[in-house]
Parts: C-alpha cells; sequence; structure tokens
C-alpha cells in the first residue's frame, strides 16, 4: 500500500455524508401533526337522533394553518316547528305578561278588602246566679287524731343494726387479724415476700375471705335489728288500735250533723243551677244567630280572595306551555392519536447502517490489503491487461505465451502486486487460455498470474 490513499485495487471508501436531522426532526412533527389532524377529523362522528342531528364540518383555518371544526345541532321537522311555535308564542305571551303585569302590581299596590265584617257574636255571655246560702260550716272533731306509738326504745331501725353488726365486729376483727399475722408467716416461710405476684395473690384471696365474712356479718345484723324493730312495731300498732277507735267514735256523731247542714245547701244549689240553665239556653240561641251570620261573611270574604288572586294565577298559567324536546348525543368513541412516521430515528438509524456498511469495507479492504501482500510474497503479479497501460509485444515465451513490456495505471502502482516504473511480462486474459490454473481473480474481480507455475 502506498502513500496516495488508495486502498487495495481501487479508491479507498469514503464515509457516507451525515443525515440532514433539523430536516428529518421537522419532518417527524410535521407526521404527528398530521396524524393529530387525521385523529381528530376522525372523531367528528357526526350523530343522527329522532329528535334532530349534530354535524361536523371545516369552517376555516387558524393562525398556523390547521383546519377549524363547527359542531351544528339541528333539529328535525316537528321539533323544529314546536321551536317555531314556541319562540313565537314566548313572544306574544311576553307581551300579554307584560301587560298581565302591570294588573298584578295595581292589585298588589292595594290593600286586601274582603268586604266582610268582623265576626259578631249574638251577645254577651249570661250572668250565671251565685249560690245565696253560705257553705254550711260542718262541725270540727273534738279530737285529735290518732297518734301513731312510734318509740322503739332505741333498739330498732339502725340503731338496733348497728348495735348487732359492733357486737359481731368485736368478734370477727381479732380473728381477721389472726388470719393475716398466720399468712404472713407462711409466706415468708414459702419464701415469698411483699410485692411478688404470689404473696400479693395469696393476700388478696384472704382479703376476698374476710370481706365474705364482713358482709355476712352486716346480713347477720340486718336480720337482728329488722326483728327488734318488728317487735316494737308490734306495741306501737296495738295502742295505735286503741286511738283510733275512740277517734272513729267521735267522727260518727259528727257525721251526723253534718248531713243535716249538707242536705239544706244541695237543695239551694239546685234553686241555682235551674236558673242558670235557662240563662245559658238563652245565650246558645244568641250564638246559633251569629254563627249564622259569620258564614255568610266568610262565603263573601272567600269570593273577594279569589277575585285578588285572579291576575296571579293568570299571570302563572300564561307562562307555562309545552316544551322542546332537545336531542340527546351519545358519547362516540375517540379515536387516540398516534404518532406520525418516526423520520429523524429513520435518519438516525440510516445513518449507523451506512457507517456500519463503511466500517465493513475498510475492514475488507485491509483484509484483501494484507492478503495481496502474502501473495506478492509468493510470486503472484496482477497481470490483469485492465491494470496496464504503454503495452508492446517483445517475445514469446517457451511455452507459446505472448510477452510484453507495460507500466500499471497510476491508480495501481502503489498496490503490492504491482509497481512503479517499467515492466515485462505476460497478460492474465492469455495465460487463462492456455494455463487456467495459473490465474487467480482477485477480490476485486481483477486477475493476476502466479508465474511459479509457468
Amino acid at each position: 500500500m502506498g502513500g496516495g490513499g488508495f486502498l487495495g485495487l481501487g479508491p479507498a471508501p469514503s464515509a457516507p455524508a451525515a443525515p440532514d436531522y433539523t430536516a428529518a426532526a421537522k419532518a417527524t412533527a410535521a407526521g404527528n401533526l398530521t396524524a393529530a389532524q387525521q385523529a381528530t377529523a376522525a372523531n367528528r362522528v357526526n350523530q343522527i337522533t329522532p329528535y334532530g342531528n349534530l354535524d361536523y364540518y371545516e369552517s376555516g383555518t387558524d393562525s398556523q394553518g390547521n383546519p377549524m371544526w363547527t359542531a351544528k345541532t339541528s333539529l328535525n321537522a316537528d321539533q323544529q316547528a314546536l321551536l317555531d311555535q314556541q319562540n313565537a308564542a314566548a313572544k306574544g305571551l311576553g307581551t300579554t305578561i307584560n301587560d298581565q303585569l302591570g294588573m298584578v302590581q295595581n292589585t298588589m299596590n292595594k290593600p286586601f278588602e274582603s268586604g266582610a265584617r268582623d265576626v259578631q257574636y249574638g251577645g254577651n255571655a249570661p250572668q250565671l246566679n251565685q249560690i245565696t246560702a253560705q257553705t254550711p260550716d260542718f262541725q270540727q272533731m273534738n279530737a285529735q287524731g290518732p297518734q301513731l306509738q312510734t318509740d322503739l326504745s332505741g333498739s330498732s331501725g339502725m340503731a338496733g343494726w348497728d348495735k348487732a353488726q359492733a357486737i359481731l365486729n368485736q368478734r370477727l376483727q381479732p380473728q381477721m387479724q389472726l388470719q393475716n399475722e398466720q399468712l404472713d408467716v407462711k409466706l415468708r416461710n414459702q419464701g415469698l415476700m411483699p410485692g411478688t405476684e404470689a404473696y400479693n395473690r395469696a393476700k388478696s384471696s384472704l382479703g376476698m375471705q374476710q370481706n365474705d365474712l364482713i358482709n355476712q356479718s352486716q346480713l347477720t345484723a340486718q336480720g337482728i335489728g329488722q326483728n327488734l324493730f318488728n317487735q316494737d312495731l308490734q306495741a306501737g300498732q296495738f295502742g295505735n288500735t286503741a286511738q283510733t277507735q275512740m277517734n272513729q267514735n267521735q267522727l260518727a256523731n259528727q257525721g251526723f250533723n253534718n248531713s243535716a247542714s249538707q242536705q239544706a245547701y244541695q237543695n239551694q244549689m239546685g234553686q241555682t243551677q235551674a236558673n242558670n240553665a235557662i240563662a245559658q239556653q238563652g245565650f246558645a240561641n244568641q250564638n246559633a244567630s251569629a254563627a249564622a251570620n259569620n258564614a255568610a261573611q266568610q262565603q263573601q270574604y272567600n269570593q273577594a280572595m279569589t277575585n285578588y288572586n285572579m291576575p296571579l294565577n293568570t299571570l302563572s298559567a300564561l307562562r307555562t306551555g309545552a316544551q322542546v324536546q332537545n336531542p340527546t348525543f351519545v358519547n362516540s368513541s375517540q379515536q387516540a392519536t398516534t404518532q406520525g412516521a418516526d423520520l429523524l430515528g429513520a435518519a438516525q438509524m440510516q445513518q449507523n447502517a451506512s457507517m456500519g456498511a463503511f466500517n465493513a469495507q475498510q475492514a475488507g479492504q485491509q483484509s484483501m490489503n494484507s492478503g495481496l501482500m502474502g501473495l506478492a510474497s509468493a510470486g503472484i503479479m496482477a497481470s490483469d491487461v485492465r491494470l496496464k497501460k504503454n503495452i508492446e509485444r517483445i517475445g514469446t515465451l517457451p511455452n507459446g505465451l505472448p510477452f510484453y513490456s507495460f507500466e500499471y495505471i497510476d491508480e495501481f502502482k502503489d498496490h503490492p502486486l504491482a509497481g512503479k516504473g517499467q515492466f515485462t511480462g505476460v497478460m492474465a486474459q492469455d495465460v487463462e487460455q492456455v494455463i487456467p490454473d495459473a490465474v487467480i481473480t482477485l477480490d476485486n474481480g481483477y486477475k493476476a498470474v502466479n508465474y511459479g507455475m509457468l
């Protein structure tokens, strides 16, 4: 290999030119925009319903040249006719309502007058006669009521209970104290000290037993106190029975006298009630007449209220009417927005492939050069007529092959199987006709001759 920048039998492969990444990026962005516009157009699904339609159409382009869309909702013929009628009626009703509103305002500005008089009653309530006789003065009992015996000599009730409890406690306390001391000695002998779980559990168990003894003693004391109370109560009841009998005898005598006074009082009450009944009947008759008058007044009031509310009811009736049925559209499936062709990535991949091919050519050229070096050392020369110039036949070899003088072409002068200057030799195409095994075809397609076989 020489220093002329050539490899092998031809010019060295050149590196591929770098792609225009900016143009590829712009082309990719344009592709994405086109895909978005196509998805937008695909999502504009026209809809047709029994009440109307929803149609999409392009209405122009924006400042960036992108298409602009308009959605138009239209009613069917019946609904459109109903809407036109409703709009026309609304215009007419507007004028009528405004006129009626003036009447309503005029009515509301005036105070309500029913024309009915206030409700009147037939007359004043009757003055009931007062009882002329005084309530009879019943005779008082000369003797006081029975005095119950309640002194139980301090040995019954809570006092008796407390006394019995104190006696029982005098017997229980030494016993409980002894139990505590014995348990302490027992626990210490077992190696259980205060504060341990076993010690506390044993003390707690004894405490519950002693608490049961105390509760039992309280129940026993309660029974003793109750017995004492019952004995005292029986003695008091006996004395009370005697006192009650004496009082009943006194009441029997006084009750006879009081019965006579009560009879006279009842006679006077009967006369007074008869007089009051006559007065009450007259009052009832007056109320019946007043009720009839009031019913007529109420009817007149209701009629006036109806006349007063009529403008308001008329206005409310005029404001109602049939409504147009608007079409209901479904949510159509949305076309997903897809990305355009990745031209930038494709350019990068193409560049990578071109660089790979270039690197392969470089490696192949270097391999071929290395192989040619070995061929040259074995006496093999490039003898292809296409690689030579200034060719002139100067003789014939014993085997009959023509023999020439020549120079290698400029592109091949630095090749290891050739060289610079004047050379003599055979042509590979001539040798191929006589001794084909002596001719070698190189990787680049040119032919060489093994002079050792000649």
